[in-house]
């Protein structure tokens, strides 16, 4: 397939609303004409995130990113060039037209990850089909009716069924054209027997990335032995760590409440959603990484904890306490008592009960002093130190010192400790920072690195700004008249884009491979640099680009004329040449003195 036509291209920069894309990655507030909000690419607290909707561009003021809609569809996707315009033309309905090969892919096509999620979408409905219509779905269904998982769920969350013959999976998947060679990457199937499917006998859960596209599966056995849930590995289209299940569903309402509930698994995310409390959503098999919090950082302030009750959950809601702190979340936890899940109590007791279970959330510390004095004996020295080293951490992990004040003061109350002697030790044992941070922190900071603004980029810059004078530029300057390359390459690419016929900020962006000149650009405008008296400054810019140019050509005149040391006719007529190209140099240089003063 060949390169995306430049008509295209502009087609898809002049329609994609900027604000409503960044706006499904973090929270957008409107201040004056622009958008503000945190940033989706670092954690911060302060909202450093600009967007400029009429001139179609995002500058992140504390981290340095900056570009155009296409290209943070790119960073967000983690996808190429022509996948990213491609994205935002099937979503305003415009026709791709390609032309030639493609010169331009800043990233090259995987076509393996769209294929494979064409796949899983069709497995997905296969399965669900499976579930609802046939014999083969009836104790899959009968289980789902023991729990009480209403038929509104089923369709929800699209769930199907594995059927128990192994084969059977290939054996579909062949009949409709499914390569052996592609079935063998899909992650389906065993890597030792290529036919066996990797799920069997189990009520399916599908996975969907944030655009409600499968991407990945879960299966909860049903009958005979093995692992009680098997979750998809990793794969082109999905990494466990960094994606959640349910987020497509829950997004809405988290957006709306400003909060999330993390649970332990699918059947319970199914539960809150079916008590009418659709925020809820579960990691995939792995502990809880601080890449799945983050895909809610921008949307939500309070996270809700619902992990089991035993041991191991205690720990994880431990861990999780910590890593949320860090990312600047309120933290509250859903205690249930007896073992139970929610599941359990939306099966046994209905959803007006876990309702009101979320009602009864404890705030974290409450949670952490709970669990600290039912492990050390707090009612002597020893058990008070360890009690308290166990809430260190959590101290620490806290963004201000005012809360740390305060936390000291509880524990203080709750143990029967000093403050002094408590902080004391707190200052001795001070934990070290695990490696997820709250504080606000720039990307890679190897990854922008800043351009130095000379005279001549800053001509270019202006221009960038303020590409309606163009033209004017070009009518009087060409790229060798630029010393810097920085200022060249942007002047490269403003040609390009008016050879195009589509000299504006967002086609520029789309054009401009070198990241950090492309950050430098949108800084450049979000700041509004040069938003005054534009004409002037570029008039100037263009005479100081011009008369650099013209002494430094004069230079190498001057360089050559003074090899020439023969008296021959030819050396003769050689000089006399290069002392009338001097003389024109220095006429123009007088000019552009005269025009300056």
């Amino acid at each position: 397939m060949g390169r995306i036509s430049p008509d295209t291209i502009e087609s898809v920069n002049q329609r994609a609303d900027i604000v409503s894309i960044v706006g499904e990655y973090t929270r957008l507030e409107h201040k004056g004409s622009d958008w503000w909000g945190c940033c989706p690419f670092h954690n911060e607290k302060t909202p450093s995130f600009h967007v400029i909707p009429d001139r179609k561009v995002y500058h992140c003021f504390g981290c340095g990113v900056g570009g155009g809609v296409i290209n943070f569809v790119m960073e967000m996707e983690k996808i190429s060039f022509v996948e990213a315009v491609e994205s935002l033309a099937k979503k305003a309905g415009i026709e791709i037209i390609y032309e030639g090969s493609n010169q331009t892919d800043v990233r090259p096509k995987d076509t393996t990850r769209d294929d494979l999620i064409e796949l899983y979408n069709r497995v997905a409905g296969s399965f669900h089909y499976v579930l609802k219509e046939t014999q083969l779905g009836a104790a899959a269904r009968s289980y789902l009716e023991s729990r009480k998982v209403s038929p509104e769920m089923i369709e929800r969350f699209r769930l199907g069924y594995s059927p128990a013959d192994r084969r059977w999976l290939y054996r579909f998947l062949s009949s409709k054209g499914y390569s052996s060679d592609f079935l063998d990457k899909s992650g389906l199937f065993s890597k030792k027997y290529p036919e066996s499917s990797f799920f069997s006998d189990r009520l399916m859960f599908p996975i969907s990335n944030r655009k409600g596209q499968v991407v990945a599966f879960g299966g909860r056995i049903l009958n005979g032995d093995g692992p009680k849930y098997l979750n998809s590995g990793d794969l082109p289209q999905y990494k466990k760590g960094e994606t959640l299940f349910a987020f497509d569903l829950a997004l809405p309402e988290i957006r709306t409440t400003r909060s999330v509930i993390f649970c332990e698994g699918y059947m319970d995310v199914i539960a809150w959603h079916q008590a009418g409390i659709t925020r809820a959503v579960a990691p995939l098999g792995t502990a809880f990484t601080a890449e799945q919090a983050r895909l809610v950082r921008s949307f939500a302030e309070t996270v809700y904890l619902s992990f089991d009750s035993d041991q191991a959950g205690q720990t994880a809601t431990y861990k999780s306490i910590l890593m949320c702190r860090q990312l600047g979340f309120e933290v509250k936890i859903v205690v249930i008592d007896n073992g139970k899940d929610p599941a359990e109590i939306i099966q046994n007791e209905g959803p007006e009960a876990l309702k009101k279970i979320l009602d009864y959330s404890i705030i974290d510390l409450d949670y952490l002093v709970q669990i600290a004095g039912k492990r050390f004996e707090t009612g002597n020295p020893e058990g008070k130190t360890r009690a308290s080293a166990f809430i260190f951490p959590y101290i620490e992990a806290l963004e201000s010192d005012i809360q740390r004040e305060s936390t000291i003061n509880r524990l203080s109350a709750v143990f029967g400790i000093s403050e002094k002697a408590l902080f004391a030790d707190y200052k001795k044992r001070k934990q070290t920072k695990l490696p997820v941070s709250g504080e606000d922190e720039a990307v890679d900071k190897g990854k922008i690195q800043r351009i130095k603004r000379n005279a001549e980029l800053r001509a270019v810059l202006a221009v960038a700004a303020n590409t309606d004078l163009f033209p004017v530029m070009r009518n009087r300057l060409t790229s060798d008249d630029f010393d810097d390359p920085s200022a060249r390459d942007l002047f490269i690419i403003l040609e390009e884009c008016y050879r195009s016929d589509a000299i504006t900020v967002d086609n520029l962006l789309a054009r401009c491979a070198d990241e950090n000149l492309r950050v430098l650009v949108t800084e450049t405008i979000t700041r509004g640099e040069f938003a005054d008296n534009a004409p002037k400054v570029v008039e100037d810019g263009i005479a100081l680009v011009r008369k650099n140019a013209l002494e430094r050509k004069k230079n190498r005149l001057i360089a050559r004329m003074n090899l020439v040391r023969g008296s021959s006719p030819d050396d003769i007529k050689t000089i006399t040449e290069m002392m009338f190209e001097k003389q024109e140099i220095d006429e123009e240089l007088a000019k552009l003195k005269d025009m300056n003063e």
